[in-house]
């Protein structure tokens, strides 16, 4: 059963289920929505990469931020969301028999690689490391049947974020066994204590086949129009443009235009937003331990971490269980590939919801506990 579905059932049950967000949801500012009602008026240029604009946009980005020369022509697509452009980057670039390393926890993947033929090879990453991820570990589990490597940076659902060393050492795997490197780099804005999102494709001259996916629905609080833009080879590009050509044509105009404004014009809504981020996580994290549960691996990026929740119920089921009771609706860990003691909670809401979510963890913890 998903955290959807059980979260439904809780509500059916008569439990008011705390509104546990991990994105922004704010309302558009003026200038995102002007330009949503001049795309209205206006013909629809269909351009099956996305509208020249947006991925100059991108490119400008790019350049401003990571010192990344991304040509908008050759090498940026935007797709409908980061999901479908890694289905769309999977079942383009793997074929039945492949396997690909992906590193755990992580996000839901499975299904996004097996629709491509191909095998999931999942390298446990430990807990007791920080959740961080071992090269050495990946490289060993490289068969004659590897075909890519597939990041989380910033990892969903841990917060683990890599450096550039363990960027670099990824890469010259992938390049001693001539992988492809797959990277979703959706919640790369989310960084706390002063660390930085290091992308991969920093060190394309190292090893040119890479593959970056970047969602526009977490910091631009863009989720709602589904948008979100693949960086890769112009080969890459090319044959993600033909898949998408026959799958949906292009991408809509009109949420284009609002992303188009939401790159280039004013940021403080945004950063507001972001502002309050560390201090969110560091409410939970501390909230948590008040409570009588585990201390957390403290996450340094995203908007979500690992608890660990065995003290509520000896099975997965009856952790379920009481976290509901208490109006709390998490992800299993073994959803996610982690350890089956483990939810995954996220913690982009109000102050005063994660207040409640401290309460409803506490509570939960004492009723277990007696």
């Amino acid at each position: 059963m998903s955290a959807r579905d059980r979260a439904a059932r809780s509500t059916h049950a008569g439990v008011r289920v705390l509104p546990l967000v991990g994105a922004p949801v704010l309302p558009m500012p003026a200038h995102v929505r002007q330009a949503v009602a001049d795309a209205m008026d206006q013909p629809d240029p269909r351009n099956s990469r996305g509208l020249p604009e947006l991925r100059m946009a991108i490119a400008v980005e790019l350049r401003r931020d990571h010192s990344l020369r991304v040509d908008p022509d050759r090498r940026l697509l935007i797709t409908h969301g980061a999901m479908h452009g890694l289905s769309l980057v999977l079942r383009t670039v793997l074929a039945p028999g492949d396997e690909v390393i992906v590193p755990t926890p992580t996000f839901f993947f499975d299904g996004l690689i097996r629709e491509s033929g191909a095998t999931p090879a999942y390298v446990p990453c430990l807990e007791g490391d920080g959740w961080a991820l071992d090269p050495a570990r990946l490289e060993a589990a490289i068969t004659p049947h590897s075909r890519a490597i597939l990041l989380c940076n910033p990892n969903n659902p841990t917060g683990y974020l890599p450096d550039a060393a363990t960027i670099a050492a990824v890469v010259d795997i992938a390049a001693r066994h001539r992988l492809l490197v797959v990277s979703d780099d959706s919640w790369q804005h989310f960084t706390y204590d002063g660390r930085h999102y290091q992308p991969v494709e920093a060190f394309a001259d190292r090893w040119p086949h890479i593959v970056t996916i970047t969602s526009l629905s977490k910091y631009y609080a863009l989720a709602t129009w589904r948008l979100s833009y693949v960086v890769a080879p112009p080969t890459i590009i090319d044959a993600l443009e033909r898949r998408l050509q026959w799958e949906a044509v292009c991408c809509g105009v009109v949420p284009q235009r609002a992303a188009v404004a939401t790159l280039t014009g004013p940021r403080d809504w945004l950063d507001s937003a972001l502002s309050t981020y560390q201090a969110k996580r560091d409410l939970v994290c501390d909230g948590i331990v008040a409570s009588g549960l585990p201390d957390p691996v403290r996450p340094a990026a995203g908007a979500f971490l690992l608890a660990d929740c065995s003290r509520l119920g000896k099975t997965p089921a009856d952790m379920d269980r009481t976290l509901l009771r208490h109006g709390i609706a998490t992800i299993r860990g073994a959803d996610m590939h982690a350890p089956d003691t483990h939810v995954r909670l996220t913690f982009g809401s109000s102050e005063q919801v994660l207040n409640e979510l401290v309460d409803a963890l506490t509570r939960a913890h004492q009723e277990s506990a007696s």
